[in-house]
């Protein structure tokens, strides 16, 4: 049996609910054309309920933990997603999607 690889990541309570917003946002606009995209607006769903979790136990840094497919559905989604419009979002995700690819190497 593999090896089961996950990531774990550092972020802040600012960037948490920041995520969150986004994530919302994103729900309202993301319409999916595949069963593909279908997938990545379940697991958009989960994690949004995950954040919102996190957030409730009022702490100033978290740590998100991500299993390998679900870091994988996180880089896929938010690489679907347009974005560029909020360049905090931007700035957001483009800091946890190169800490991801750090972690993963």
């Amino acid at each position: 049996m593999a090896a089961k690889r996950g990531i774990r990541i550092r972020i802040s309570r600012q960037r948490i609910e920041a995520l969150v917003e986004i994530s919302d946002e994103m729900l309202e606009e993301f319409i999916p054309q595949n069963d593909h995209q279908q997938l990545l607006r379940e697991y958009l769903l989960e994690l949004r309920q995950r954040l919102k979790t996190l957030v409730e136990r009022n702490q100033e840094i978290y740590t998100l933990v991500m299993a390998g497919s679900e870091a994988m559905a996180f880089y896929q989604l938010w690489n679907a997603l347009d974005i560029s419009r909020d360049k905090y979002a931007n700035l957001i995700v483009d800091n946890l999607l190169k800490k991801m690819s750090s972690l993963a190497a």
